[in-house]
C-alpha cells in the first residue's frame, strides 16, 4: 500500500512541471484588493454590481472572500474560478474597462493577478458552492522538497474524509504571478460550531492506520523539514461576501 501509494504521488508531482496549458486542467485567477479609506460601502457596492453584470455565469464565476486574520485582515480576495488554458484567451476587456471605471477607484491593488493550477487528487468534497468560512494555509517548500509535502497533503485529505464526511478541502498550485515553490490549500466550513462525526480513534491512530506503522510521525517529520525555515507555513481566515 505504501509504495503504491508513493509512486501515486511521484508521478502526480513529477507531471505539474509539463501540465501549465494541458486543457484537461482546471485553473484560478485571484485578486486582492483593500478598500481606500472611507470607502468599503462604495467599494462593496460597485464591486457587487460589477460582479452581477460580467460575473454569474460558468467561466466568468467571481466567489469574494474578506481577510478576517493577519496583516492584510480587512481586505478582499476575489478569485475567479472554473477556468480552462482556453479561458485565458478570451477579450475581458469591456470588463476590465468597467472595473478601472466604476470600482477601482474605491481601492486598492494589493497584489496582482495571480493564477493557480487546481490540484484534482487532493480534492476533499463535491460541495458545489465554498462555504462561509474558509482556512487558507501557505506551505512553501523547500526546491526539490515537494514530493515531502504533497504526499502529506494527500495522506491527511483521506483521514480527513474518513473522520468527516461533510469536510471541504481545495489545493492549487501556482502557474504565475508569483512564489513557485508552494501550495495552497483552502479548508472550509459554515459555523464555528459545528460538530464533526464521533470517532474512537486518533487522528495520528486513524492516519498510521491507513498509511502502516508510524506512519503520521514520519511524514511529519520530512513535511515539516522539506518546509522553509521562515514563513514555511501560514494562515488566514476568511469570510464569504455575497458579491
Amino acid at each position: 500500500m505504501k509504495s503504491k501509494i508513493t509512486l501515486l504521488v511521484a508521478i502526480l508531482v513529477t507531471s505539474l512541471g509539463f501540465s501549465q496549458n494541458n486543457p484537461n486542467n482546471t485553473y484560478m485567477s485571484s485578486f486582492v484588493y483593500k478598500a481606500k479609506d472611507g470607502m468599503v460601502d462604495k467599494f462593496e457596492a460597485a464591486a457587487e454590481k460589477k460582479t452581477k453584470m460580467f460575473n454569474k455565469t460558468e467561466g466568468s464565476i467571481i466567489f469574494t472572500y474578506k481577510i478576517l486574520t493577519g496583516n492584510n485582515a480587512g481586505a478582499y480576495e476575489r478569485y475567479l474560478v472554473g477556468q480552462s488554458n482556453k479561458s485565458y484567451d478570451i477579450d475581458r476587456s469591456e470588463e476590465l474597462e468597467y472595473w478601472d471605471k466604476n470600482v477601482a477607484p474605491y481601492a486598492d491593488a494589493l497584489v496582482g493577478q495571480q493564477r493557480w493550477m487546481w490540484e484534482e487528487w487532493a480534492t476533499i468534497g463535491d460541495q458545489p458552492e465554498p462555504p462561509r468560512y474558509l482556512h487558507k494555509t501557505i506551505l512553501r517548500y523547500k526546491p526539490g522538497m515537494e514530493e515531502h509535502v504533497s504526499r502529506f497533503i494527500y495522506r491527511t485529505g483521506k483521514v480527513l474524509e474518513k473522520r468527516n464526511p461533510e469536510a471541504f478541502r481545495r489545493v492549487f498550485s501556482p502557474i504565475s504571478g508569483g512564489d513557485m515553490n508552494m501550495f495552497v490549500i483552502f479548508t472550509g466550513f459554515n459555523e464555528y460550531g459545528r460538530e464533526w462525526s464521533n470517532t474512537d480513534n486518533t487522528w495520528e491512530e486513524d492516519y498510521n492506520k491507513m498509511f502502516g506503522w508510524e506512519q503520521y510521525s514520519d511524514d511529519v517529520k520530512m513535511s515539516d523539514k522539506s518546509l522553509r525555515e521562515w514563513n514555511g507555513r501560514t494562515r488566514t481566515t476568511l469570510e464569504r461576501m455575497y458579491f
